[in-house]
C-alpha cells in the first residue's frame, strides 16, 4: 500500500472502520460469576456493576483468531461489557482493534479444537498459557440465546512524554449478531492463570454458569458516550499493555 492516498481512498479507508463485518465466526463462550467485591475493583467510572459475570470467548473466523474476556457492566442505560482482556493471533486484528475501537488487544496464541463432542480451546502469551477450556457438547440450543452485543471500551493514548494521558473518551462498540446455529456444552474445566502482564488469574471464579458455540456472523459500529478526567482515570489506564516495569530500566 502506498504511504499518501488520495483524499477518495483515505475516505475508502475510513469506512473499513465504520462498519466492519466479521464472517463465519465459532464463538466458544463461558459464562462465570465472579466476586461483585473485585468488579467494583477494577471497573473503572463512570461504568457501575451489574451481575457479577465475565465472559471469556474463544473465537475463531475468516478475519481473527482470538480470545475476548469481557465483565458485564452499566453505562446509563445501556447494559453491556467491558473489555478485561483481548488476544488477537496477528498484529493486523490487534491494530485494527486498538486503534478504531480503543479493544485492549495483546498479540497471542489461541488454539480450538472441536471433534467428537469434545471442545479444547486454550489462550498462550510468551510461552506461557494464560487460559484453558475443557466443555462436552451437549446438543442443540436456541439460538436467541446469543443476541446483540454492546461493548464499553476507553479511548485514549499515553502522553509521548510520559507526563500523562492525553483526552479519555469511552466509546460504545455495538455488534449486530446474525446466529445461525447454537450448541450447548457442559464445561469439563475452566482454568485462568496467573502472569505477569495479563489479568486473566486475578478473575475470581465462583461458577461456571454456562457454556455455549454460536457460529455467527457479525457487523460492528461504534459511538463516542462520554468524556472522562485523564487523572481519575490514570490508575486504570495501564491494563491493555505489558508491565513494562519487568522489561526494561528507566534513569
Amino acid at each position: 500500500m502506498k504511504n499518501v492516498l488520495s483524499l477518495a481512498e483515505a475516505k475508502e479507508m475510513l469506512r473499513m472502520f465504520q462498519r466492519p463485518k466479521f464472517t463465519n465466526v465459532h464463538n466458544y463462550i463461558t459464562v462465570i460469576r465472579t466476586d461483585m467485591d473485585w468488579v467494583k475493583e477494577v471497573l473503572p467510572p463512570p461504568l457501575v456493576p451489574d451481575e457479577p459475570i465475565v465472559t471469556v470467548v474463544l473465537s475463531g473466523s475468516d478475519q481473527f483468531w482470538g480470545l475476548v474476556c469481557g465483565l458485564q457492566c452499566r453505562y446509563e442505560g445501556i447494559v453491556g461489557s467491558f473489555g478485561l482482556g483481548y488476544v488477537m493471533d496477528t498484529d493486523l486484528g490487534v491494530i485494527y482493534g486498538r486503534e478504531g475501537l480503543a479493544e485492549p488487544k495483546k498479540q497471542g496464541i489461541t488454539t480450538i479444537k472441536a471433534e467428537d463432542g469434545k471442545f479444547v480451546g486454550t489462550v498462550s502469551r510468551f510461552g506461557q498459557e494464560l487460559v484453558r477450556v475443557e466443555a462436552t457438547v451437549i446438543g442443540p440450543g436456541d439460538t436467541s440465546m446469543v443476541g446483540n452485543l454492546d461493548n464499553f471500551h476507553f479511548k485514549y493514548s499515553i502522553k509521548a512524554d510520559g507526563s500523562g494521558l492525553e483526552d479519555v473518551n469511552l466509546i460504545c462498540s455495538h455488534f449486530d449478531n446474525s446466529v445461525t446455529k447454537l450448541e450447548l456444552l457442559k464445561p469439563e474445566k475452566v482454568v485462568l492463570n496467573e502472569s505477569v502482564h495479563d489479568i486473566y488469574g486475578n478473575i475470581p471464579i465462583k461458577e461456571v454458569v454456562a457454556c455455549l458455540h454460536a457460529e455467527l456472523n457479525m457487523v460492528g459500529s461504534a459511538k463516542y458516550l462520554a468524556k472522562v478526567d485523564p487523572e481519575a482515570f490514570l490508575p486504570y489506564a495501564f491494563f491493555k499493555f505489558d508491565d513494562y516495569r519487568t522489561t526494561m530500566d528507566v534513569d
